[in-house]
C-alpha cells in the first residue's frame, strides 16, 4: 500500500495549504480517505476522479468533508455526459443528518453508512471502523492487506479505541491538533502530540505519522513536543508519499 498526503491542515487550511484528505492505493485500487478543503484539485495531480474506486469519510466536519459538496457537481455531470457509467462509491457516518442529506444528491455518489466494528473489502483491501471521541459520530479506521496494516485515527480524543485500532501497525497516521501551547490556551477536541506518542507506544505502532496541523501554530511547536516521545515518527508532508 502506498500513502499520498493532500492535505494535512485542520480545521482550516493555510495559504497554498489544503484541509485533510489521503489517497491510499495498492496496485490498481485507488481510495481516498477524507475529502476537506482542497483536495479534489490535488488528487487529480496522481489520478483521475473516474480512478477512484471509492472515497471513505471518517466524519462530516467540514475540514474533512467540504470537497465533497463541489465533488456532487462534477460527478453529476460526469454521468449525464456518460464519461462515468455510475456513481462512487461513498462510506461516511449518517451524522449529521443534514450534511448527509446533502450529499444525496441526484445519485451522484452511492451512499455507505459505517459504524463501529463494521468491516468491509474494498478491492482486496480490509477495512476495519472504531468510534472515536469527537463533537460529531466520526470514525478512525485500520486497513490490511497482505499482512500491512495502515491505521488512521481520524479526529478523536484520548481514547483507548484509538489503541486497538493502531495495534501493530506499520503506519499509524494520528491527529495531533493540539501542541503543548495550544493547550496551555484552549481544550481543543483533539489530540496533542504526546497523547499521539502515547497511543502510538501502547499500540506498538512501528511508525507514527502526525497530521492536522493548525495552521497558525509554528511547526516548530509540533516538532518540539515530538522529541524524545517515540522512537519513528514524522509531521506528514503535503504531496508526500508514504510506504506501507
Amino acid at each position: 500500500m502506498k500513502l499520498t498526503v493532500l492535505g494535512n491542515y485542520g480545521p482550516f487550511p493555510g495559504k497554498d495549504g489544503a484541509c485533510s484528505g489521503f489517497l491510499l492505493q495498492d496496485d490498481n485500487t485507488n481510495i481516498l480517505i477524507d475529502c476537506g478543503s482542497g483536495v479534489i484539485s490535488r488528487l487529480q495531480r496522481y489520478l483521475r476522479i473516474e480512478d477512484l474506486d471509492a472515497i471513505v469519510l471518517s466524519h462530516l466536519h467540514s475540514d474533512h468533508s467540504s470537497d465533497m459538496y463541489v465533488l456532487r457537481y462534477e460527478m453529476q455531470i460526469k454521468l449525464m455526459l456518460r464519461s462515468m457509467a455510475k456513481p462512487l462509491e461513498v462510506y461516511l457516518p449518517e451524522t449529521p443528518e443534514n450534511y448527509y442529506k446533502e450529499l444525496d444528491f441526484h445519485g451522484a455518489f452511492n451512499l455507505n453508512t459505517i459504524s463501529e466494528g463494521i468491516q468491509l473489502d474494498i478491492k482486496g483491501l480490509k477495512f476495519t471502523f472504531y468510534k472515536t471521541v469527537h463533537p460529531v459520530e466520526c470514525y478512525g479506521m485500520r486497513i490490511e492487506k497482505d499482512g500491512k496494516i495502515f491505521a488512521y485515527s481520524a479526529d478523536t480524543t484520548y481514547t483507548e479505541n484509538i489503541i486497538k485500532l493502531a495495534e501493530n501497525s506499520d503506519l499509524f497516521l494520528c491527529e495531533a491538533n493540539a501542541t503543548e501551547n495550544i493547550r496551555s490556551k484552549s481544550k481543543p477536541p483533539h489530540l496533542s502530540v504526546k497523547e499521539a506518542c502515547d497511543i502510538a507506544r501502547k499500540a506498538n505502532a512501528k511508525k507514527l505519522l502526525l497530521t492536522h496541523f493548525y495552521y497558525d501554530e509554528p511547526k516548530e511547536n509540533y516538532k518540539k513536543d515530538a522529541e524524545g516521545e517515540f522512537n519513528n515518527i514524522e509531521l506528514s508532508e503535503e504531496f508526500k508519499q508514504y510506504e506501507i
